[in-house]
């Protein structure tokens, strides 16, 4: 007996330090290049660093002060809370509409998938220079013969429109990511399920309403979750479409931090902005995820 308990003893051990020899390796990649970096932001932001010199001096809450007062980034700030609204809401419910499409038994629908995906693993700023060049000649000309006055000129130059065309490039690009969540939790419902509520004459909208969308709401929580964290993140797309213009039309709170820190030599300050930035994102996402898993126990 005290052999095998031995015995048992060492094999435990080697498990750890063999589990142990297999995640150090991620485990130090992650503190490096993740953890790392976040805590160092969290301590320029109290600094007045310009991202260039050496010299940095602590400064307390005057970053935070000024950006309180700062009412260059209200705009940005909207924009971003817009971008994001409308992103989370249309990209949802075209990826919902999509997935239900595609989950039907067709030939073609495979094909269909794999095409509505092929944007999600573009490059963003190739997607962006594609669509700013497609909103600049095609779109103009295409307006122009439609008779569609708001397509007739370059939307991403209109104030009106330039925020919106960001949003509707946003979601062209990410729509087939979210549709591929849909589609698993729409194939892990029970087909028995579909089979009785056609039985009891429950159809269409009726049956997406009653059994269909509650029994997807796990995956409903994951892509509200995960597109509007996106959204709020969004630098790149924009960046190479607009460029957060005309103006500050379509400049959103990343932007700002970009030429905060590399343009104007503000280092601190765009820190600053960056660890505000994730505290909206932070304390949004754990509201979403408090509603949503309770949208979640109640169905159950």
């Amino acid at each position: 007996m005290r052999y095998k308990k031995r015995k048992s003893i060492s094999g435990f051990a080697g498990d750890t330090i063999q589990y142990t020899v297999m995640f150090l390796p991620m485990l130090i990649l992650f503190l490096v290049f993740s953890t790392y970096p976040v805590i160092e932001g969290v301590i320029y932001s109290f600094t007045d660093w310009d991202g260039l010199n050496s010299n940095v001096n602590f400064i307390g809450l005057r970053n935070y002060k000024t950006f309180f007062h700062d009412f260059v980034v209200l705009k940005p700030l909207w924009n971003t809370f817009v971008y994001a609204f409308w992103v989370t809401i249309i990209q949802n419910v075209c990826a919902l509409a999509l997935a239900l499409a595609l989950n039907q038994k067709f030939r073609t629908r495979n094909l269909l998938r794999t095409l509505i995906f092929i944007p999600v693993v573009l490059s963003a700023l190739i997607v962006g220079y594609l669509w700013s060049y497609i909103f600049t000649e095609p779109m103009a000309i295409l307006g122009g013969r439609l008779g569609i006055d708001v397509m007739k000129y370059n939307m991403l130059g209109n104030k009106a429109t330039a925020l919106g065309a960001g949003i509707f490039v946003s979601v062209w690009k990410g729509v087939g990511y979210t549709m591929v969540i849909y589609l698993a939790g729409l194939q892990n419902i029970n087909q028995e399920i579909q089979d009785a509520a056609l039985v009891d004459g429950v159809k269409g909208f009726q049956r997406f309403r009653y059994i269909t969308f509650p029994l997807i709401a796990p995956s409903f929580t994951i892509n509200i979750v995960l597109v509007m964290e996106g959204a709020f993140k969004q630098f790149d797309l924009i960046f190479a479409l607009t460029g957060g213009g005309p103006g500050n039309a379509s400049e959103l709170l990343s932007l700002t931090i970009y030429r905060e820190s590399f343009e104007y030599y503000r280092a601190g300050y765009g820190a600053t902005m960056g660890v505000i930035l994730a505290l909206i994102i932070i304390v949004l996402s754990l509201f979403e995820l408090l509603v949503l898993r309770k949208r979640e126990d109640n169905i159950e």
